[in-house]
């Protein structure tokens, strides 16, 4: 007989064995994993499957009562990088993983979960969360501190990457007062390490217990490049204190849009969106800007709060309030720099208020203060204000406003006028020496309250103000007009 056919026929006997041996392979498998489950008497399985060549495992009706009350009606997990000789064992990645150990999976899903604190009451009901491509390598459990659960948690999203979750049907049910905060859809694209290509969040409600409407709803989110390395680096380490740093959150976008509720309507506000971006145009160089539009004041008749802010707009001839908020501005490390070009918050037809400043000298304490969002640093920089300038540009904002305090006088506004203009100029701030300057720059604010026109309020300090002597704003001394630098002009 040809060996080749002799040798054919083996292999194909083989394989056909192997075939026949897998469903049976699967089976014990399938036995041992519930009963390692079951084992402590803490959990139990409605069903268990296991499939060799897909590498899945699949559980069913998973019940657990070891720290938490845990209930999942659906976990399966496929493309699975777990040893089987850990599933004989009934070791699988939600019975019996154990912090710092390696997981990997095409894709897990869970259907039905649900989270219940015992002690403190509260639940966390999730209908479905999926996450493809998952990768949580080897990480250090050991020597956690005495916040061990937080750190743990930051080392584990440290070491963990997953090319995208989806998460659907979230409910929380706040422990003690019984509220939900809920979220319809997260949807997570491309995390590894703290960072996040990109984040949609869909229908935001959080809501009272005994009531049918949300307090607050926000319609959509979305964010891209968003980093948050720099805290999980902060939350890993055993040293973590409350107080501590925990590093700076960067974005490259975010916006937020469809804001209602019930404590919006109460005050009869209405949100457009809000807007926050950063772009880098170099290595060195990056200029963000932040955005609020569409914000509305139009106090509804239903509520005592609504009505005295009605009675206000009213005494000022308004019967809603419109504003918008835009601030631009440039960090220029190589310059070390950080630019405000503008600030302004608008009402159409009322006034614009627009702040610019510019700090200089920015050195690596400084830097190092920023990424760490340690504020304490800041005192071992040697950075210092260089300017900085507020305008107010008035439309018809403070003729409304004297007319709104007239009418709670009962005084006319020519008067009312007069009598504040002449307060503005005896006003003697507490401790603080009366100069030319200050007495000027009164005079100036007196003459725009008369006049009304465009109020400029510059500081150059002379020399520049020390970012480490920001405390002195505080408690100011007797040259602070001069240490300032402080100058007002008036225009029309």
């Amino acid at each position: 007989m040809n060996k080749g056919v002799i040798a054919g026929t083996v292999a194909i006997g083989l394989i056909a064995t192997g075939a026949m041996a897998v469903p049976v392979v699967e089976r014990y498998a399938a036995g041992r994993i519930k009963a390692e489950i079951e084992r402590d008497g803490a959990s139990t399985v409605g069903g268990v499957e296991v499939g060799l060549l897909k590498r899945s495992i699949t559980l069913t009706d998973l019940k657990s009562s070891r720290e938490a009350d845990v209930s999942v009606g659906r976990w399966q997990a496929l493309g699975l990088g777990w040893p089987l000789a850990e599933l004989m064992q009934g070791r699988t990645p939600l019975a019996g993983l154990k912090w710092g150990d390696p997981l990997q999976a095409d894709r897990l899903e869970l259907r039905d979960l649900s989270i219940g604190n015992r002690e403190a009451g509260g639940t966390w009901k999730i209908e479905s969360l999926v996450l493809e491509g998952l990768d949580l390598a080897r990480f250090d459990a050991g020597d956690v501190g005495p916040y061990g659960p937080l750190v743990l948690v930051a080392r584990a999203l440290g070491a963990l990457q997953v090319r995208r979750l989806e998460q659907r049907g979230m409910v929380f049910v706040m422990p003690g007062s019984g509220d939900t905060f809920s979220v319809a859809t997260i949807v997570v694209e491309r995390y590894g390490g703290g960072y996040m290509a990109a984040i949609v969040v869909g229908d935001i409600e959080a809501t009272p217990r005994e009531g049918r409407t949300p307090l607050f709803k926000v319609a959509d989110i979305t964010i891209k490049g968003l980093d948050v390395g720099r805290s999980i680096e902060a939350f890993s380490s055993a040293d973590w204190r409350p107080g501590i740093s925990i590093g700076q959150v960067r974005v490259e976008h975010a916006s937020a849009t469809g804001f209602s509720g019930d404590t919006l309507a109460r005050y009869g506000v209405s949100l457009g969106s809000l807007t926050l971006e950063t772009m880098r145009e170099s290595d060195t160089v990056s200029r963000s800007r932040a955005r609020i539009d569409g914000f509305v004041l139009a106090p509804p008749l239903r509520s005592m709060e609504g009505l005295k802010l009605r009675l206000a707009l009213q005494a000022m001839g308004l019967r809603e309030v419109k504003l918008s908020f835009d601030c631009t501005g440039v960090e220029d490390r190589a310059r070390g720099e950080i630019t405000v070009d503008r600030c302004a918050l608008s009402g159409p037809s009322l006034a614009e208020i627009n702040f610019t400043g510019r700090i200089v000298g920015a050195d690596e304490a400084f830097w190092q203060a920023i990424d760490d969002g340690d504020v304490a640093a800041f005192y071992d920089s040697k950075a210092v204000l260089a300017s900085a300038r507020l305008v107010l540009a008035d439309a018809s904002l403070l003729e409304r406003g004297l007319k709104a305090l007239s009418a709670t006088t009962g005084q006319p506004v020519s008067t009312t006028r007069a009598n504040l203009a002449r307060d503005i100029r005896r006003f003697q701030p507490a401790g603080v020496l009366i100069t030319p300057t200050l007495t000027q720059l009164l005079d100036t604010v007196a003459r725009f309250v008369e006049q009304g026109g465009t109020l400029t309020l510059d500081a150059r300090p002379e020399p520049p103000l020390a970012i480490d002597r920001i405390d002195y704003l505080m408690s100011p001394g007797a040259d602070l007009v001069e240490a300032l630098g402080l100058k007002a002009t008036l225009s029309r």
